[in-house]
């Protein structure tokens, strides 16, 4: 579902080049639930950004969803995230303006498409958020805003799932609980999730592990958990 062949990712600072990722190679398959660990500036968002088609490889192959996407255009890179993938970011990046509910159905408006109702109904559920429906999400905890960003970015039934820091704002019960939940709807629903993040606590859910140092990525086995 995801693949990288010898990318390589270079940054020019000034007269300065800086090699962000360095001959990277790495597949991730449906159900898997993978973690990308390393220090700040190693070069985890590089790697998150290339594999989402919101920045290019300097080299190498991108493959998303069978798809290769170091050979598309701007355009045809926005259509493939638009439809093929689902987004989890730190801040929960939801629009301040729709409810709850509002919230799952952005996608199918702007696809022009009818609003799947019964799977809306069913991530709330699931999430835990139904009764939240018609609140804003200024009227939301931190945890319950991560959930419906979760219900939002399966709701177009993505193949691949991109989380930036998904738990940094949460406190340790919830990023647990979050991240618990984020595994189970990997498994169930068979989607491709990669996860960046800090925090080793939660690596205990992960499939597997991945460590970016100094733009040199590394699986790591024996971090991967064993609660699957």
């Amino acid at each position: 579902m995801i693949e990288l062949k010898n990318v390589t990712k270079t940054f020019k600072q000034g007269e300065e080049e800086i090699q962000a990722l360095k001959n990277t190679n790495f597949t991730a398959q449906p159900g898997e639930f993978v973690a990308i660990i390393g220090p700040s500036g190693s070069g985890k968002s590089t790697f998150l950004t290339i594999i989402g088609g919101l920045q290019s490889a300097s080299t190498g192959e991108v493959t998303l969803a069978s798809q290769r996407v170091d050979t598309m255009n701007a355009k045809q890179r926005s259509q493939l995230r638009f439809e093929k993938l689902g987004f989890i970011l730190q801040a929960s990046s939801l629009v301040p303006f729709l409810r709850v509910e509002e919230q799952l159905l952005l996608h199918s408006k702007v696809a022009r498409e009818k609003a799947d109702k019964e799977r809306q109904k069913m991530l709330l559920e699931q999430l835990g958020v139904a009764k939240l429906a018609r609140k804003y999400p200024s009227e939301l905890s931190g945890g319950e805003r991560q959930r419906v960003a979760i219900a939002t970015a399966l709701m177009h039934n993505p193949d691949v799932i991109l989380a930036d820091e998904p738990t940094a704002a949460l406190d340790t019960d919830r990023a647990l609980e979050t991240t618990r939940l984020l595994r189970d709807l990997t498994h169930e629903y068979q989607r491709t999730t990669v996860m960046v993040t800090h925090d080793r606590r939660l690596l205990e859910y992960c499939d597997r592990v991945y460590q970016i140092r100094d733009g040199v990525l590394e699986e790591k086995p024996e971090l991967a958990g064993k609660q699957n």
